[in-house]
């Protein structure tokens, strides 16, 4: 089994973070634990590698409107999330 990932929300992100928690805390929940425990799964309608500009990253919908966007430093066992609010 892998090791849990540590979250880290970039400082531009922490009131969409706040925000998606108010307005859906089930889903906040859910992506905070897929992202200390599989971040890098690909999950059909949920998870997705982003292309264009954003490549590298990985957007997780956590519902219709929000998005949480992040990267994975695998050597440190940290996710970076670069994004959190609605679709941008």
């Amino acid at each position: 089994m892998s090791p849990d990932y540590q979250v880290r929300l970039r400082k531009q992100c922490k009131k969409g973070w706040q925000d998606i928690c108010a307005r859906d805390p089930q889903g906040a929940a859910a992506v905070l634990e897929f992202l200390r425990t599989t971040p890098e799964r690909r999950a059909p309608g949920k998870v997705k590698k982003l292309k264009g500009k954003l490549a590298g990253l990985l957007q997780y919908d956590v519902n219709y409107s929000d998005r949480v966007q992040y990267w994975v430093d695998k050597e440190n066992n940290i996710v970076w999330v670069e994004y959190a609010g609605p679709h941008p």
